[in-house]
């Protein structure tokens, strides 16, 4: 039977065996593993039994997952001793030695293990080393109650001996699993600050978006369409092959002759050709089918962009377009309510951040995360009355700042007068006062 053995640095913090459920493992309470440290996100990894393997699945961290110093993105195979990063801890799957090789009954996996962080919790757990060499002095110490008995007494010895060797070996071989992922690896995960970094984007999605809506122009001979869709590839991968092939068929099909004309075949008058999940509507002139299907199709790509860069009011604009062109097109009903529902996630984030701004007397970095809340979505009435409220706050604070500013700079103390005429323009709103103490700002600078 495997289990999952959690370290951090060279501690063993905790280990649970792994049978066929899922294992959640976060800060949250609700995980079954939790962690409580802040480089671990509230829902940060799972470990699933599928077909007869173990994977880890990263559930969107902020700060990622590692397998063997390799970031993933999803899910990924666990092997037998290659480290598994999660924030400052590291975790392995094993085989237990005493389930496997002695014939004991497994423990069951616990229903949930919390790890604490604070040097006291740590300073009584085994590290792994430790470990290894109490497990191997306890497999070699040979049952006195034996010696009375010679038979009972060389069997016994001889038990001994094999267990001693079955030992040795799993302990090599641990010891050289454990070894050589790290010898190999060439990619560390990066070291954890108190400030989170985030990673960068990722427009793998965006590209290919971009990509198949330039095959498609290409494909209807709507060039200059091809040629839009390419440009929009560029500051995303100024290198991609894909668009440099397409660029250059463009380029060779504007360059060959035209074919000549075909003298058309009488055909019986037929109505507009549809595309499938737009239905052509009745009366509809292929013109103006056409331009509605542009239409529905734009629209439903720029909202999936402003999603991505969380500008959900321009999102929810272009999909209700798409709604108003061709209900039900692509289950845009459900990507509606999903983007509303991102669009209340990211406005109580950023109302939760100016709070314990609040909290700190950081009254500049609160108005800011309320201003962003109130941006993230216009019409909160949560952020616009935090706004407001922390606005007079900081107006008040910030005429302080600017009227003992004045002060200190008329008795000479430039840098106390800098310092607070700084403290004036982060938290003054736009006016002659914030005005003049941006001023002085610039001249007593040095």
């Amino acid at each position: 039977m495997s289990k999952l053995v959690i370290f951090r640095g060279d501690s063993v913090e905790t280990e649970m065996h792994l049978g066929g459920g899922i294992i959640r493992i976060g800060r949250d309470e609700r995980n079954n593993i939790v962690l409580n440290d802040k480089s671990v996100s509230r829902f940060h990894a799972e470990v699933r039994a599928e077909g007869g393997a173990y994977y880890v699945v990263d559930m969107k961290s902020r700060n990622g997952l590692y397998v063997n110093g390799h970031q993933i993105k999803g899910k990924a195979a666990l092997s037998l001793g290659v480290p598994v990063t999660l924030g400052a801890y590291e975790l392995a799957l094993e085989d237990d030695l005493s389930t496997s090789e002695f014939g004991e009954s497994p423990h069951a996996a616990a229903g949930r293990t919390v790890v604490s962080t604070s040097a006291a919790d740590r300073s009584g757990r085994p590290n792994r080393s430790a470990t290894q060499r109490m497990a191997a002095a306890q497999a070699a110490q040979p049952p006195s109650t034996f010696f009375k008995k010679p038979a009972l007494f060389y069997s016994a010895v001889g038990i001994a001996t094999l267990v001693v060797c079955v030992l040795t070996y799993f302990l090599v071989s641990y010891i050289v699993r454990r070894r050589v992922p790290e010898q190999i690896a060439v990619n560390n995960p990066p070291p954890l600050t108190t400030t989170t970094v985030e990673a960068p984007p990722d427009h793998t999605a965006e590209i290919n978006q971009h990509l198949l809506a330039a095959r498609e122009a290409f494909d209807a001979k709507q060039y200059d369409v091809a040629l839009s869709e390419l440009a929009a590839v560029e500051p995303l991968d100024a290198t991609n092959e894909q668009a440099a092939q397409l660029k250059q068929q463009i380029d060779q099909a504007r360059a060959a002759p035209p074919p000549p004309p075909v003298k058309p075949t009488p055909t019986a008058p037929t109505g507009p050709t549809g595309v499938p999940g737009i239905p052509v509507r009745t009366g509809e002139s292929q013109a103006d089918y056409d331009a509605r299907v542009l239409r529905v199709k734009t629209n439903y790509q720029d909202g999936l962009r402003n999603v991505d860069r969380q500008e959900f009011v321009a999102a929810l604009a272009k999909f209700d377009a798409v709604k108003r062109d061709q209900p039900g097109y692509s289950e845009i009903d459900a990507l509606i309510a999903e983007t509303q529902g991102k669009q209340r996630k990211a406005v109580e984030d950023a109302i939760a951040q100016g709070q314990k701004s609040e909290q700190e007397g950081k009254l500049a970095d609160a108005k800011r995360s309320y201003q962003h809340a109130q941006q993230l979505d216009p019409n909160s009435a949560a952020a616009r009355d935090r706004l407001n409220a922390v606005a007079d706050r900081a107006t008040k604070e910030g005429m302080k700042a600017f009227t003992d500013a004045g002060v200190y700079r008329k008795r000479n103390m430039n840098d106390k007068a800098v310092e607070l005429y700084k403290v004036a323009v982060d938290l003054l709103p736009n006016g002659p006062e914030r005005t003049e103490a941006q001023q002085w700002l610039e001249k007593l600078r040095p």
